[in-house]
């Protein structure tokens, strides 16, 4: 991709209603326990669960807050703000999305990522070197695993 239109309108739609799993690294875990003024350890118990992923390795992910059939809200998600409680030290993953290397892999997959995201191909434009840059932020990222 040599750039792409998008702006966050803050629908919220990728942190809710099945937003699907947000896998933690080190550096998130400790950003994140920091925030929460917990130990890691702590965080963990709170905040996490351990999710198998179709590797069979299982995976530090933060707790969703299932409230229907619809709804899988991140933990993070407060409906008071509306928004992420943590946004200022949100996951890698978050922080970068929609510049992950499955959607950026066609015109067709970041166009098809629109009816999760209605920013896509809206709004302010984004060159090359600064995706390349949110995809090796995404891409270098190591999640935890055990």
């Amino acid at each position: 991709m040599e750039e792409v239109k998008f702006s966050c309108n803050g629908c919220s739609l990728c942190c809710r209603f099945k937003g699907g799993v947000v896998m933690l690294s080190e550096d998130d875990l400790s950003r994140l326990a920091s925030w929460a003024e917990l130990t890691e350890e702590q965080f963990i118990k709170v905040y996490c669960q351990w999710l198998e992923n179709a590797d069979g390795k299982e995976y530090l992910c933060l707790k969703t807050m299932h409230k229907s059939e619809e709804t899988d809200d991140c933990i993070f998600w407060d409906p008071s703000i509306p928004g992420c409680q943590c946004y200022k030290v949100r996951p890698v993953q978050c922080s970068t999305y929609p510049f992950w290397t499955k959607i950026l892999e066609s015109k067709e997959k970041w166009d098809a990522e629109k009816k999760h995201c209605p920013g896509i191909n809206e709004g302010e434009i984004h060159p090359a070197k600064e995706i390349e840059s949110e995809l090796k932020k995404y891409e270098g990222r190591i999640p935890i695993t055990r």
